[in-house]
């Protein structure tokens, strides 16, 4: 295990966020898990794809999902790229990251560490990245002539009310904004174990 990712692991299970992240994309919004899990998720594609598999395009994962939201031609080539992640995620092992005193699921992480490999372990990551592309795409071509529609882009959110509303109401400016922490990394409510 590099040190890197045992540093990130103790630090995100040692004071673990409350709040429940999601993709939304179009009309569909699919849960991933406690904000740590979705931070360690990110953390791994660096360790593990982006360090070690060279590709221009990363920033459109590692940026522009990750603090802001995906832009209608931008999804096609995210999905390609989310496709390598979890190829290279399929080769490894979870024994690569530091999940210790995590046995099963709980309230504190939706990851099970039982799984093999970080393709198992984050599965449904790449399953709900694909329905909200999908849903994107879907109401964009439905709904794209009608008077006042407005585009409806793949991004992470907090899934929690009243933390939902005010992610869904958030323009796009404003996340174009950001500078720094995303958004659903953001706010005070952490609790400490």
């Amino acid at each position: 295990m590099s040190e890197l990712t045992s540093s990130i692991s103790n630090q995100i299970y040692g004071v673990i966020s409350m709040k429940i992240i999601a993709f939304l994309g179009g009309s569909s919004l699919c849960e991933l898990g406690p904000a740590a899990d979705v931070q360690l998720f990110f953390d791994c594609v660096q360790e593990f794809v982006v360090h070690k598999v060279p590709e221009p395009d990363w920033p459109i994962l590692t940026d522009r999902l990750y603090r802001k939201y995906l832009c209608m031609d931008e999804l096609a080539r995210a999905e390609i790229l989310m496709d390598q992640v979890k190829h290279v995620f399929a080769n490894v092992p979870i024994s690569e990251i530091d999940l210790s005193g995590i046995t099963e699921p709980t309230p504190k992480t939706w990851l099970d560490p039982k799984n093999a490999t970080l393709a198992e372990l984050f599965s449904k990551y790449f399953e709900n990245f694909t329905h909200c592309k999908d849903s994107t795409k879907m109401n964009y071509e439905t709904f794209k002539s009608y008077p006042g529609y407005q585009y409806e882009p793949v991004r992470i959110v907090i899934s929690n009310m009243p933390e939902f509303m005010t992610d869904k109401k958030r323009s796009l400016e404003e996340y174009e904004a950001i500078d720094g922490e995303p958004f659903w990394t953001r706010g005070n409510s952490v609790y400490s174990f």
